[in-house]
């Protein structure tokens, strides 16, 4: 196995964790002139960009009524809050609530602490706080707050908004994407990548995924890495990315098993069978083209 599909089987495991407003259009976050992939040059304080505070996802604000047990059942949904501050400090504030039935769980993390920047890098420093967790309504358990690491990249969404990424820094599970809350976001003009992937002779498209990486960042660890499935007939569309180059790999994990191993259908480039380097598409850009092939 190549490094290139070492790399998309990551990828297929963060297609699956917590870190995890319209203003007038400006520069995208990406025309920085050669700043590393997340932006930052390397300083220990936070950078100006990223002073304020910020939410990830969504819970419900309401209870509903099961009709099943007969009961109202609490909120569900994940919110994660960060707040940065230019002493350094920090404070985060993160719920999962999921729930089935007469069983609800959650779990509710609350610390403050100190925040490091280096490169794409940021590592918080708890001084105090407590993750409270309980499950189908049984006894509330605590356990202390610990450091972590994440990678961070200021990009845009889908729809041109600014946004926040973050991915623990092994790069397992999902990017979590922020939110400004403390003032309104900026939106970009939408640019974006749109092409086609070709399957070989009696193979299908179906459930194939192209990636779009930073160019600098060829092995896609930036938590901006953008994913997009393909339609029926084999196209796909990057809505919006930041005007910069990307690299485009595809993958296609026949068997559905996580891995990139023999039968898979993976993009030319990422095999040891590469006509040349992978070429960069920089937006906005149609008609880019992927060539499947199998993995032996």
């Amino acid at each position: 196995m190549t490094i290139a599909l070492l790399l998309l089987t990551s990828l297929l495991a963060a297609c699956g964790g917590p870190p995890p407003v319209a203003d007038e259009p400006g520069t995208p976050p990406g025309d920085t002139g050669g700043e590393t992939p997340g932006g930052n040059t390397g300083s220990t304080v936070v950078p100006a960009a990223l002073l304020g505070d910020w939410q990830a996802g969504a819970a419900s604000p309401i209870g509903y009524y099961d009709p099943n047990s007969g009961a109202w059942q609490g909120a569900t949904g994940s919110s994660f809050i960060l707040k940065l501050r230019a002493d350094g400090s920090y404070q985060y504030t993160g719920l999962l609530a999921v729930g089935s039935g007469s069983c609800q769980s959650k779990i509710l993390s609350v610390e403050r602490g100190r925040a490091a920047f280096d490169g794409d890098t940021m590592t918080f420093t708890p001084s105090e706080g407590d993750v409270q967790s309980t499950v189908c309504g049984a006894p509330v358990k605590h356990e202390p707050v610990t450091p972590s690491v994440r990678r961070w990249a200021l990009s845009v969404d889908d729809y041109g908004r600014e946004a926040l990424y973050t991915r623990t820094q092994n790069g397992s599970g999902a990017a979590d994407a922020f939110y400004r809350t403390d003032k309104a976001g900026q939106t970009f003009p939408r640019i974006g990548i749109s092409g086609a992937v070709t399957a070989p002779e009696g193979r299908s498209v179906s459930g194939t995924l192209v990636v779009a990486c930073y160019a600098e960042d060829p092995t896609c660890q930036s938590p901006a890495t953008k994913i997009q499935p393909v339609s029926g007939s084999g196209t796909f569309t990057f809505p919006a990315l930041e005007d910069r180059p990307y690299i485009l790999s595809a993958v296609q994990d026949a068997n559905g098993n996580g891995v990139v191993d023999a039968g898979d259908l993976v993009d030319v480039y990422s095999t040891t069978d590469a006509p040349g380097a992978r070429p960069t598409v920089r937006p906005p850009a149609d008609g880019a083209s992927l060539d499947l092939v199998v993995v032996q």
